[in-house]
Protein backbone atom coordinates (compact mmCIF):
# COMPACT_ATOMS: atom_id res chain seq x y z
CA UNK A 1 0.00 0.00 0.00
CA UNK A 2 1.31 3.46 -0.93
CA UNK A 3 1.92 5.46 2.24
CA UNK A 4 1.65 9.27 2.59
CA UNK A 5 5.09 10.79 1.99
CA UNK A 6 4.95 12.61 5.33
CA UNK A 7 4.52 9.27 7.12
CA UNK A 8 7.58 7.60 5.63
CA UNK A 9 10.23 6.84 8.22
CA UNK A 10 12.33 3.81 7.43
CA UNK A 11 13.97 1.76 10.17
CA UNK A 12 16.59 0.38 7.82
CA UNK A 13 17.85 1.24 4.36
CA UNK A 14 17.12 -1.12 1.46
CA UNK A 15 20.09 -2.31 -0.55
CA UNK A 16 18.79 -0.54 -3.65
CA UNK A 17 15.99 1.77 -4.78
CA UNK A 18 14.71 2.08 -8.35
CA UNK A 19 12.99 5.42 -9.08
CA UNK A 20 10.75 5.63 -12.15
CA UNK A 21 9.32 8.72 -13.80
CA UNK A 22 5.75 8.19 -15.04
CA UNK A 23 4.89 10.22 -18.15
CA UNK A 24 6.58 8.90 -21.29
CA UNK A 25 8.82 6.67 -19.17
CA UNK A 26 6.38 4.10 -17.83
CA UNK A 27 3.60 5.35 -20.08
CA UNK A 28 3.85 6.04 -23.81
CA UNK A 29 2.62 9.64 -23.48
CA UNK A 30 1.72 12.33 -20.98
CA UNK A 31 -1.13 11.59 -18.57
CA UNK A 32 -2.55 14.84 -17.19
CA UNK A 33 -4.59 16.13 -20.13
CA UNK A 34 -5.80 12.60 -21.04
CA UNK A 35 -6.88 12.14 -17.42
CA UNK A 36 -8.91 15.36 -17.45
CA UNK A 37 -10.46 14.39 -20.80
CA UNK A 38 -11.35 11.00 -19.31
CA UNK A 39 -13.08 12.78 -16.43
CA UNK A 40 -14.97 14.92 -18.94
CA UNK A 41 -17.00 11.86 -19.95
CA UNK A 42 -18.76 12.13 -16.58
CA UNK A 43 -18.27 15.85 -15.98
CA UNK A 44 -19.72 18.01 -18.74
CA UNK A 45 -18.17 21.19 -17.31
CA UNK A 46 -14.80 19.87 -18.49
CA UNK A 47 -15.88 20.19 -22.13
CA UNK A 48 -16.97 23.82 -21.73
CA UNK A 49 -13.56 24.65 -20.28
CA UNK A 50 -11.54 23.27 -23.20
CA UNK A 51 -11.09 26.63 -25.07
CA UNK A 52 -9.89 28.34 -21.90
CA UNK A 53 -7.63 25.39 -21.14
CA UNK A 54 -6.03 25.70 -24.57
CA UNK A 55 -5.48 29.42 -23.91
CA UNK A 56 -3.82 28.56 -20.58
CA UNK A 57 -1.55 26.04 -22.30
CA UNK A 58 -0.60 28.69 -24.85
CA UNK A 59 0.30 31.08 -22.02
CA UNK A 60 2.53 28.42 -20.49
CA UNK A 61 4.26 27.70 -23.80
CA UNK A 62 4.86 31.44 -24.16
CA UNK A 63 6.41 31.36 -20.66
CA UNK A 64 3.83 33.75 -19.22
CA UNK A 65 2.83 31.31 -16.46
CA UNK A 66 4.36 28.43 -14.48
CA UNK A 67 3.68 24.70 -14.73
CA UNK A 68 2.07 24.73 -11.29
CA UNK A 69 -0.22 27.62 -12.26
CA UNK A 70 -1.15 25.86 -15.50
CA UNK A 71 -2.03 22.64 -13.68
CA UNK A 72 -4.14 24.53 -11.15
CA UNK A 73 -5.90 26.48 -13.92
CA UNK A 74 -6.74 23.27 -15.79
CA UNK A 75 -8.25 21.84 -12.62
CA UNK A 76 -10.24 25.05 -12.19
CA UNK A 77 -11.63 24.65 -15.71
CA UNK A 78 -12.46 20.97 -15.37
CA UNK A 79 -12.86 18.89 -12.21
CA UNK A 80 -12.27 21.30 -9.31
CA UNK A 81 -15.14 20.90 -6.86
CA UNK A 82 -15.55 17.19 -7.55
CA UNK A 83 -15.74 14.93 -4.51
CA UNK A 84 -12.88 12.68 -3.47
CA UNK A 85 -15.11 9.70 -4.28
CA UNK A 86 -15.71 10.95 -7.81
CA UNK A 87 -12.03 11.70 -8.45
CA UNK A 88 -10.99 8.31 -7.07
CA UNK A 89 -13.46 6.53 -9.35
CA UNK A 90 -12.23 8.46 -12.40
CA UNK A 91 -8.63 7.65 -11.46
CA UNK A 92 -9.32 3.92 -11.15
CA UNK A 93 -11.10 3.86 -14.52
CA UNK A 94 -8.35 5.88 -16.20
CA UNK A 95 -5.53 3.72 -14.86
CA UNK A 96 -7.42 0.55 -15.81
CA UNK A 97 -7.57 1.76 -19.41
CA UNK A 98 -3.99 2.96 -19.56
CA UNK A 99 -2.53 -0.20 -18.07
CA UNK A 100 -4.05 -2.09 -20.99
CA UNK A 101 -2.85 0.11 -23.84
CA UNK A 102 -0.47 2.88 -22.75
CA UNK A 103 2.20 1.29 -20.55
CA UNK A 104 5.56 0.50 -22.15
CA UNK A 105 6.34 -3.25 -22.10
CA UNK A 106 9.95 -2.53 -21.14
CA UNK A 107 8.78 -0.55 -18.11
CA UNK A 108 6.78 -3.52 -16.84
CA UNK A 109 9.80 -5.78 -17.36
CA UNK A 110 12.13 -3.38 -15.53
CA UNK A 111 9.73 -3.02 -12.59
CA UNK A 112 9.38 -6.78 -12.34
CA UNK A 113 13.15 -7.24 -12.53
CA UNK A 114 13.74 -4.81 -9.66
CA UNK A 115 11.00 -6.38 -7.57
CA UNK A 116 12.44 -9.86 -8.08
CA UNK A 117 15.83 -8.52 -7.00
CA UNK A 118 14.32 -7.25 -3.74
CA UNK A 119 14.79 -3.58 -4.64
CA UNK A 120 12.47 -0.87 -3.37
CA UNK A 121 10.58 0.55 -6.37
CA UNK A 122 9.32 4.13 -6.23
CA UNK A 123 7.39 6.37 -8.61
CA UNK A 124 8.76 9.94 -8.85
CA UNK A 125 6.50 12.09 -10.99
CA UNK A 126 5.09 15.56 -11.47
CA UNK A 127 1.65 14.01 -11.94
CA UNK A 128 -1.02 14.68 -9.33
CA UNK A 129 -1.28 12.24 -6.45
CA UNK A 130 -4.95 11.39 -7.02
CA UNK A 131 -4.14 9.29 -10.09
CA UNK A 132 -0.36 8.79 -9.91
CA UNK A 133 -0.68 6.83 -6.68
CA UNK A 134 -3.22 4.56 -8.37
CA UNK A 135 -0.63 3.82 -11.07
CA UNK A 136 1.93 3.06 -8.36
CA UNK A 137 -0.39 0.72 -6.48
CA UNK A 138 -1.55 -1.12 -9.57
CA UNK A 139 2.02 -1.54 -10.81
CA UNK A 140 3.07 -2.98 -7.44
CA UNK A 141 5.38 -0.12 -6.49
CA UNK A 142 6.34 0.57 -2.89
CA UNK A 143 5.91 4.36 -2.78
CA UNK A 144 5.03 7.37 -4.90
CA UNK A 145 6.54 10.85 -4.89
CA UNK A 146 4.02 13.12 -6.61
CA UNK A 147 2.58 16.58 -6.96
CA UNK A 148 0.15 16.96 -4.07
CA UNK A 149 -3.45 18.04 -4.49
CA UNK A 150 -5.50 20.29 -2.20
CA UNK A 151 -8.91 19.35 -0.79
CA UNK A 152 -11.56 21.20 1.19
CA UNK A 153 -12.74 20.03 4.60
CA UNK A 154 -15.72 18.53 2.77
CA UNK A 155 -13.36 16.47 0.57
CA UNK A 156 -13.85 18.53 -2.57
CA UNK A 157 -10.93 19.01 -4.96
CA UNK A 158 -9.43 22.51 -5.06
CA UNK A 159 -7.86 24.17 -8.10
CA UNK A 160 -4.45 24.35 -6.46
CA UNK A 161 -1.14 22.61 -5.90
CA UNK A 162 -0.10 21.79 -2.34
CA UNK A 163 3.47 23.08 -2.11
CA UNK A 164 5.66 22.65 -5.19
CA UNK A 165 4.88 21.07 -8.52
CA UNK A 166 7.09 17.95 -8.40
CA UNK A 167 9.14 18.85 -11.48
CA UNK A 168 12.78 19.77 -12.06
CA UNK A 169 14.39 21.19 -8.93
CA UNK A 170 11.29 20.41 -6.87
CA UNK A 171 11.51 16.74 -7.83
CA UNK A 172 15.20 16.70 -6.88
CA UNK A 173 14.30 18.12 -3.47
CA UNK A 174 11.47 15.59 -3.04
CA UNK A 175 13.75 12.64 -3.85
CA UNK A 176 16.44 13.98 -1.52
CA UNK A 177 13.84 14.28 1.26
CA UNK A 178 12.70 10.72 0.59
CA UNK A 179 16.26 9.41 0.86
CA UNK A 180 16.75 11.24 4.16
CA UNK A 181 14.07 9.02 5.70
CA UNK A 182 16.63 6.19 5.73
CA UNK A 183 19.38 5.91 8.36
CA UNK A 184 21.95 5.60 5.57
CA UNK A 185 21.76 6.59 1.91
CA UNK A 186 20.79 3.63 -0.29
CA UNK A 187 22.16 2.95 -3.76
CA UNK A 188 19.61 4.09 -6.36
CA UNK A 189 18.89 4.17 -10.06
CA UNK A 190 16.72 6.76 -11.81
CA UNK A 191 14.77 6.04 -15.01
CA UNK A 192 13.39 8.94 -17.04
CA UNK A 193 12.61 10.13 -20.55
CA UNK A 194 13.10 13.86 -19.98
CA UNK A 195 15.98 16.27 -19.53
CA UNK A 196 14.19 17.96 -16.62
CA UNK A 197 15.29 14.92 -14.58
CA UNK A 198 18.92 15.11 -15.65
CA UNK A 199 20.09 16.39 -12.25
CA UNK A 200 18.52 13.31 -10.67
CA UNK A 201 20.28 11.06 -13.16
CA UNK A 202 23.57 12.68 -12.18
CA UNK A 203 22.75 12.40 -8.49
CA UNK A 204 21.85 8.72 -8.81
CA UNK A 205 24.33 5.87 -8.68
CA UNK A 206 22.93 4.92 -12.07
CA UNK A 207 20.84 6.99 -14.47
CA UNK A 208 19.00 5.52 -17.45
CA UNK A 209 17.45 7.46 -20.33
CA UNK A 210 14.24 5.77 -21.46
CA UNK A 211 12.98 6.55 -24.98
CA UNK A 212 14.49 9.99 -24.31
CA UNK A 213 13.61 13.42 -25.57
CA UNK A 214 16.09 14.81 -28.08
CA UNK A 215 17.80 16.95 -25.45
CA UNK A 216 18.11 14.09 -22.96
CA UNK A 217 19.46 11.83 -25.70
CA UNK A 218 22.23 14.37 -26.37
CA UNK A 219 22.98 14.72 -22.66
CA UNK A 220 23.01 10.97 -22.16
CA UNK A 221 25.50 10.57 -24.99
CA UNK A 222 27.73 13.36 -23.64
CA UNK A 223 27.71 11.94 -20.10
CA UNK A 224 27.71 8.27 -21.12
CA UNK A 225 24.37 7.33 -19.57
CA UNK A 226 22.73 4.23 -21.05
CA UNK A 227 19.79 4.79 -23.40
CA UNK A 228 17.08 2.14 -23.62
CA UNK A 229 14.02 1.61 -25.81
CA UNK A 230 11.12 0.24 -23.79
CA UNK A 231 8.76 0.10 -26.77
Amino acid sequence: MIQPESAIQMASAPARIAFFDLDRTITRSGTYTPFLLHCAQSNLRSYSGIPAALWAMGSYLARRTTRAALKARMLDLSIAGASRTEVSAWAEEFVDRWLRVQVRPGALEAIQRHRQSGDRVVLATASFDFYAKVFATRLGLDDAITTKSVWTEADRLCAAVDGENCYGEAKVAAVEKYLLAFPSRPWFVFYTDHHSDFDLMEMADAGVAVNPSAKLRRLAKEHQFPVVDWG
